[in-house]
């Protein structure tokens, strides 16, 4: 983010360097001042992004940008909305499913790999766009599809077992193709391909019967097959400018149709199909680029017209979400008490990539679990169900051992709030996105002295990943606090504690589980 004397700068340069008019395409600018424009123009796309604090091509100083950011906030703060971030802050741990036509590739094209060539993420999702299909070919694979080993009830068993909470599972990727039964598109799962039967529909049943929370992911500015280029061409800079996630969108076979149109008569009326169809917790947009703030309000107003509790995440565009995201495989540097949701894969694609098998071992999944949820945060973690319906059994084995920890030392994790530490002890992990994770092996070795911190009403829960050699533990933070017990979650056994130089000195039980680590409750 750039500093003030930055953008004071940035204001005394572009009015004297720039020629006094919008730069922003299409983009609505009306209310703001001569030095408002010109600093919003002097900005590069990317550093829009940083300054402002969202997606879209909302000007935060426009009339329109004013009024609509007010109605916003006006719904945000409602009761109904809190009611629905309580009930998500309380789940803390949730299940991302992406699957779609995109799954029958398994990241293979023609026997070439998404490394081998493209443009774009190299995610196996990204198929279409990185190997530029054409909209017909691509269309023709939905002919492939019959995954015949799915099975909302299996998956919904596996989540369980894992302590997720809620699911949220692709309801349309960017490749345009639905996984439920809509009347919008007939691209769909159920008229389009062989298998015919409404995936959404089956788990949001199976997710109900289990008492998990179902919610959908659904790609409503990017749509490489009915025209949705999350608004570069109409709202996006002008001729000249470098926009913001220009390799994202369909330019090798584009629909000859406006975003405008898209909008109208795709992605809007099936998001009301979805909201009249299922019973959601919340929705998951995506890849807002240069969505118009009037757009990104339309689905926000139609979202909480149908259901003020169901909440939306921040990919909605121009600042209008109830849930703020980090980034892909990203965990954020300092804590928040806002409402917001890590995401991450289980290796490093997010659809099924049928040769990456770089999975996250239990101790690293654990890992970033915990380094989310003790900075405030939820954890979302991604599966890639294979063509045939099959979560992988790598996968699945991971998320049981999770669930095996979270069994004994939940209590820790649920409905937990970020303290006034996050962490302490002498391991630095950076985790910065997909790219980042995959170039630099990290392990995950971490001390006696690795502390990991929540709190719930008079309580602070401390979590380790390594027992120690001997029973007694030093812990920096817990220092000055008025203490009236310590326990080990998931056993008995009688801890003792004393005031120690800088430190809370503590005498531990014999560590009975065979998980990894440890937690303690701390009762003040």
């Amino acid at each position: 983010m750039m500093k003030k004397n930055t953008i004071s700068k940035v204001i005394f340069a572009a009015l004297f360097s720039l020629p006094l008019v919008s730069v922003a395409g299409q983009q609505n600018s009306q209310g703001c001042s001569v030095e408002e424009l010109a600093a919003h123009n002097a900005l590069s796309e990317v550093e829009k992004q940083k300054f402002y604090g969202f997606e879209g091509s909302g000007i935060p100083c426009s009339t329109e940008m004013k009024a609509l950011t007010d109605e916003w906030k006006e719904l945000n703060s409602s009761a109904a909305k809190q009611r629905g971030r309580d009930r998500f802050n309380e789940n803390k741990y949730g299940m991302f499913i992406h699957w779609g036509l995109y799954s029958t590739y398994g990241g293979v094209y023609k026997g070439k790999k998404m490394e081998d060539g493209g443009t774009g993420p190299r995610v196996a999702e990204w198929v279409m766009r990185r190997k530029e299909i054409p909209r017909t070919e691509y269309e023709q694979q939905a002919k492939n599809f019959n995954p015949q080993k799915f099975n909302a009830d299996e998956w919904v068993a596996i989540a369980k077992a894992a302590g997720m909470k809620y699911i949220v599972m692709g309801s349309k990727h960017h490749e345009g193709f639905a996984m439920f039964d809509s009347e919008v598109s007939d691209f769909n799962i159920v008229d389009a391909t062989p298998f015919g039967r409404d995936a959404i529909k089956e788990m949001e049943i199976a997710a109900k019967k289990a008492g998990i929370d179902f919610g959908v992911y659904y790609s409503n500015a990017l749509d490489w097959r009915s025209g949705g280029d999350s608004g570069h061409k109409d709202y996006g800079p002008a001729a000249g400018i470098k926009a913001r996630r220009a390799l994202f969108i369909n330019k090798f076979d584009p629909a000859p149709t406006s975003f405008d149109d898209y909008i109208r008569n795709k992605s809007i009326p099936q998001v009301k199909e979805l909201l009249a169809n299922y019973d959601l917790s919340q929705i998951w947009f995506d890849t807002p680029a240069y969505i118009p703030p009037k757009h990104s309000m339309e689905f926000y107003r139609l979202v909480n017209d149908a259901n003020p509790e169901i909440l939306v995440n921040a990919r909605i565009g121009n600042g209008f979400g109830d849930i703020g995201t980090p980034g892909d495989n990203v965990i954020p540097d300092k804590s928040s008490a806002n409402t917001w949701e890590g995401i991450a894969t289980t290796n490093h694609s997010w659809g099924f990539k049928s040769y990456d098998t770089d999975w996250k071992s239990p101790k690293e999944t654990l890992y970033w679990l915990i380094a989310n949820v003790s900075k405030g945060g939820n954890f979302l973690l991604n599966v890639g169900p294979d063509a045939d319906g099959v979560i992988p059994k790598e996968s699945a084995d991971i998320l049981k051992q999770v669930g095996q920890w979270l069994s004994v030392n939940g209590e820790a994790i649920y409905d937990s709030q970020p303290w006034k530490v996050d962490h302490e002890g002498p391991t630095k992990i950076d985790m910065k996105g997909t790219k980042h994770r995959e170039e630099n092996k990290v392990t995950f070795d971490f001390q006696e002295n690795d502390f990991w911190f929540t709190t719930r009403e008079n309580k602070v829960y401390v979590v380790s990943f390594t027992k120690p050699k001997s029973s007694s533990i030093s812990v920096k933070s817990l220092q000055g606090l008025d203490i009236k017990s310590i326990k080990v979650l998931g056993q008995e056994g009688k801890v003792t504690w004393k005031n120690a130089a800088d430190a809370i000195d503590i005498q531990l039980p014999k560590l009975e589980s065979k998980s990894i680590g440890y937690a303690l409750e701390i009762t003040l």
